[in-house]
């Protein structure tokens, strides 16, 4: 029987960190994965949104030419939903052809693509379809699937979610997205962009409810200002299949009302995936909410591991992959590096994107009571200015003593400012050494800069 040092199932984006990291460093390595090399971050998630996103910000821009001063721009033809979406699949398969099973067959990674996936038969012991072989450790990263909900009449609806979206090639005439979370909010500005009559429905006084308050009632103000239409504190009683698309029943805070959309995007969460693994017959503990392990990202089983959607509450690529690298570095030296996410930066590509790193404003004062100071510059900055995108904020928490805790903005390029937080806050750069760097002139990054010296200021 075959024998591993290292299997990996699930070949996402911790998967393929885990797999070739274990094999630099000298494991013998077997990675597992029921579908596609890549994971949804490739085929379904991070790569095909982005491309669909910057495809609709082509398309605005295409529209608003007279303001830059240019002649309006002249289409030879009507716009095509499908070749847009040709475009997406063309992006994923650009990245794809640098992940296929014989990419890592030449590093002298055994790849097993089977969609009967790898199952325990003991914790030493795994199977894939007739294959079995035996594995001194595993990490797991078998990711997560969206989650389905089961009003009234589901039954006979074929609803969209971040896997199916991107086998469109027809437009919607109108979607509606259940969930305002991150995918309905970066899909629902795109779709409207893309002319579609646009529904998001949310059960929580607010979409976005994860990020800063003062944050989500500017994207709010923008998403309605586009034509997005927003459902607050709202619940579906019933879902009927109409002939022309689908009919919901919802109760809102003005009273039951009727919603009509051709299309249904089901966008309320993620599930683990941990069906079909067998973890019983390996000792591993879990739960609907994933795969128990403890700070050093080891399962019940002492010579098993798990990272990334299936044991995470942070459910992003650079989470998994940053945890991918610490199962394998504490299989190979013993439990020595921490599962640590108090730093943790985020972005949700909105145009203006927005980004989080550290505390908000609310946990900072949960946490700091009133000791606490808040920095926060406005997108003026000249570099916003030149390019008419002087929308959007940061915000910076300090606290008592001077130390930067956290950030939430909102603005162009905010996903590219978080960084720079990020930095100062993991390697505790002061206000003062920030404010003394040189930044380049004009750059979208000045407003970081910009926040520290004006604090100083304030202290002369």
């Amino acid at each position: 029987m075959e024998h591993y040092d290292l299997c990996v199932i699930g070949a996402g984006s911790g998967g393929l960190v885990a797999a070739t990291t274990g094999n630099r460093l000298g494991l013998k390595t077997i990675m597992v994965e029921k579908h596609k090399i890549g994971g949804e971050c490739t085929h379904s998630g991070c790569i095909p949104s982005k491309a669909f996103i910057s495809a609709a910000k082509s398309y605005q821009n295409l529209q608003e030419t007279k303001k830059y001063g240019l002649p309006a721009a002249s289409f030879e033809t009507e716009f095509d939903f499908g070749k847009v979406m040709a475009h997406v699949d063309d992006v994923i398969q650009s990245v794809y052809q640098h992940e296929t099973p014989d990419v890592f067959e030449k590093m002298g990674i055994t790849v097993v693509v089977d969609p009967a996936g790898a199952h325990f038969l003991s914790p030493t012991h795994l199977k894939v379809g007739s294959r079995e072989f035996t594995a001194t450790h595993t990490i797991i990263c078998t990711g997560s699937s969206p989650r389905h909900f089961v009003p009234d009449g589901i039954e006979n609806i074929d609803f969209l979610d971040n896997e199916n979206f991107w086998q469109l090639r027809k437009q919607p005439k109108s979607i509606t997205f259940i969930g305002g979370g991150v995918i309905s909010t970066e899909l629902g500005q795109t779709m409207r962009r893309f002319g579609s009559t646009v529904n998001i429905i949310e059960h929580n006084p607010r979409i976005l409810k994860v990020v800063d308050d003062d944050v989500s009632a500017l994207m709010i103000d923008l998403l309605e200002k586009e034509g997005v239409n927003l459902y607050h504190d709202t619940e579906i009683l019933k879902c009927e299949k109409q002939a022309d698309g689908v009919r919901l029943t919802l109760q809102t805070p003005d009273g039951i009302k009727s919603l009509d959309s051709e299309a249904v995007f089901l966008a309320i969460g993620r599930v683990p995936n941990v069906q079909g693994l067998d973890l019983e017959k390996a000792g591993i503990k879990y739960s609907t909410r994933g795969i128990a392990t403890n700070g050093f990202l080891q399962t019940s089983a002492e010579n098993i591991y798990a990272c990334g959607d299936v044991t995470s509450p942070a459910k992003f690529t650079h989470a998994a992959s940053y945890q991918a690298d610490i199962c394998v570095r504490n299989i190979i030296k013993g439990n020595h590096k921490q599962n640590d996410l108090s730093v943790f930066p985020w972005a949700i590509f909105t145009d203006p994107e927005i980004a989080h790193v550290g505390l908000s404003e609310k946990q900072a004062r949960e946490k700091h009571g009133n000791d606490i100071q808040v920095l926060q510059v406005q997108a003026s900055l000249d570099r916003f200015i030149t390019e008419l995108k002087t929308t959007g904020f940061i915000k910076i928490i300090l606290d008592g003593e001077d130390k930067i805790i956290g950030a939430d903005a909102i603005g162009a390029h905010a996903g590219e400012w978080i960084q720079l937080i990020t930095m100062a806050i993991k390697h505790d750069i002061s206000v003062e050494a920030f404010a003394d760097t040189i930044v380049a002139y004009p750059t979208f990054s000045e407003i970081v800069k910009k926040a520290f010296v004006r604090h100083l200021r304030t202290k002369d």
